[in-house]
């Protein structure tokens, strides 16, 4: 089973089937997906997320939240635990890992229940063009609240030869990530023909700007887009960067299955192929920062697929 999980990634960097083979256990890797299969299960089937943790007081949210995704990523601790000798869990009884772990979930999740943008934009431009500006705000949101906590943060732990969770061109090759692009193409364009995909997809709606600010409607896609695939850059600081290169000194190898864990949470909002999808592709991501200690590559995918996305679904609008 082990050579055929990992032929599947042959095209990819040898790394990627060499971390397979040295991390791969039948019995974590099967708690893992019975884990995440049950919580995706779970949270389609009530919506979850939406009915009982995206509350509208904000307080409760935040809370909410915090246990949400505290949920989430100790859930992956806990299989790791399971799965393990306890003398390779030293990182388990040092206070530093629950200190960063909790503050990173903090961040997050102060992140996530954030919902002012739209009044934000209401209060600076009025009724008129108000949405488009709030959606144009909430694509910069996670530069606010997800980027610029982690960067106080990592000011206060970093040490003078760490970059800022991987934010550096050092050994930076895009190889793997253009072919990562070219097998989710296809991927992408069967998923754009579900209504489901085709009711979140495109992000990007004018909402009458062009008529009402008198320019043309493709410079307010570029501007949207520009901003949509940008916020990628704090989602990837944070998970393939804070949570993989920031913790490899206290954690190694095991850094991976609680940000896969997290990071699938993260996708709870999105239809559920895309949850599902954030699984593997999280894996990988992972992967490709443990090796290489930079984020850019996740970066490039991220904010690539994202664009596909929106041009699948453009198209099939048209």
């Amino acid at each position: 089973m082990l050579k055929s999980i990992t032929t599947l990634f042959n095209p990819l960097p040898a790394y990627i089937s060499d971390f397979i083979k040295s991390d791969y256990q039948l019995y974590k890797y099967a708690l893992v997906a019975v884990f995440l299969s049950v919580s995706v299960a779970v949270n389609y089937w009530v919506s979850f997320e939406a009915n009982f943790v995206a509350v509208p007081n904000y307080a409760s949210r935040l809370v909410r939240y915090i246990l949400f995704y505290g949920f989430a990523y100790y859930g992956g601790v806990i299989i790791i635990a399971w799965s393990k000798p306890k003398t390779e869990l030293t990182y388990l009884k040092n206070s530093k890992f629950w200190l960063i772990t909790f503050i990173g979930i903090i961040i997050l999740s102060f992140d996530n229940s954030f919902h002012g943008s739209y009044n934000i934009a209401k209060q600076l431009v009025g009724l008129n063009s108000y949405l488009f500006v709030g959606k144009l705000f909430a694509e910069l949101r996670n530069f606010v609240t997800l980027f610029l906590p982690l960067l106080v943060f990592w000011f206060f732990i970093r040490k003078k030869s760490d970059s800022f969770f991987g934010l550096t061109l050092h050994n930076v090759s895009v190889r793997p990530y253009i072919l990562m692009l070219f097998i989710m193409m296809p991927l992408i364009f069967i998923a754009a023909q579900s209504p489901s995909f085709l009711a979140t997809y495109p992000m990007f709606k004018s909402f009458g700007m062009e008529a009402y600010w008198g320019v043309n409607i493709g410079w307010l896609v570029a501007l949207f887009e520009f901003l949509y695939a940008s916020a990628f850059l704090a989602v990837e600081l944070f998970f393939r960067g804070f949570l993989v290169i920031g913790l490899l000194r206290l954690m190694g190898k095991d850094v991976i299955i609680p940000m896969v864990c997290l990071y699938t949470f993260l996708h709870f909002e999105k239809p559920m192929g895309e949850a599902i999808s954030s699984i593997f592709g999280g894996y990988l991501l992972g992967v490709f920062a443990y090796y290489s200690k930079n984020i850019w590559g996740g970066v490039f995918v991220h904010a690539g697929i994202a664009l596909l996305m929106e041009l699948a679904a453009g198209l099939m609008k048209m």
